[in-house]
């Protein structure tokens, strides 16, 4: 096997290993409610306020009107009664009853206003659940796939970390440490595969004699114009 073979295979293994890493932590920032869910969430708990309102502004208007019910009926009671015999009493019962039915006649507006927004709300609020209840379905089978991609994804690195370790332990300690500076300053790609006399790396053709001497794989060889570990493969 040639010295850079090695190199090679541990450089895929990292590159997946990071791969695997920056998605692991993508599903980490997934995980947990969604901004879908929680707009979901939100519409649902201010119709739900809203629907709350309505009922109780709908409860006051009818308590309202069946008390001005009551005090009208009492005070045509009192007029109808016989007892009252005072021209001047009776008429002024009259215009406080005929007052009564006036302002009772415009609650009664109001209440029936109140009983078609409380009908509104309540659909409105069925509509905001039934979105709510959809988003959640939705929401739950993708975190539950997140979950399971997440486990897949965190045996595979235990399989990486150990491939890592494997290779790591057949290469020399200076090749180790060349690979390890290049990664760092060529964006984790330390070899270039060599393939038809074309650097992988840099995409330009190294001298043949350089290549050749690659070829052996007795020896590092660096590419002259992306500095690279160059390692042919054809």
């Amino acid at each position: 096997m040639s010295r850079t073979q090695p190199l090679s295979d541990l450089q895929q293994v990292d590159l997946e290993v990071e791969a695997v890493s920056r998605r692991t932590r993508d599903i980490t920032a997934q995980l947990g409610e969604s901004a879908d869910l929680r707009r979901a969430r939100r519409m649902a708990a201010e119709a739900e306020a809203r629907l709350k309102t309505c009922r109780a502004k709908m409860r006051d208007l009818d308590l309202e009107v069946a008390s001005l019910s009551q005090k009208i009926e009492a005070d045509e009671g009192r007029l109808y009664s016989g007892r009252v015999s005072n021209p001047k009493e009776l008429a002024s019962l009259e215009d406080e009853v005929a007052s009564l039915k006036r302002w009772r006649e415009k609650k009664e507006e109001d209440l029936l206003r109140a009983m078609l927004e409380t009908e509104e709300a309540e659909g409105a609020l069925a509509d905001a659940q039934s979105i709510m209840a959809q988003v959640m379905e939705t929401w739950g089978a993708e975190q539950t796939a997140l979950a399971e991609e997440q486990a897949r994804l965190g045996e595979r690195l235990v399989e990486l970390r150990e491939k890592r370790e494997a290779l790591a332990a057949i290469i020399g300690p200076g090749d180790m440490a060349a690979y390890e500076s290049l990664r760092q300053r060529k964006w984790g790609r330390a070899v270039a595969a060599v393939r038809n006399g074309l650097c992988e790396g840099c995409r330009m053709n190294p001298p043949s004699s350089q290549v050749q001497h690659a070829r052996t794989g007795t020896d590092l060889v660096f590419c002259n114009n992306c500095g690279r570990i160059l390692h042919v493969v054809g």
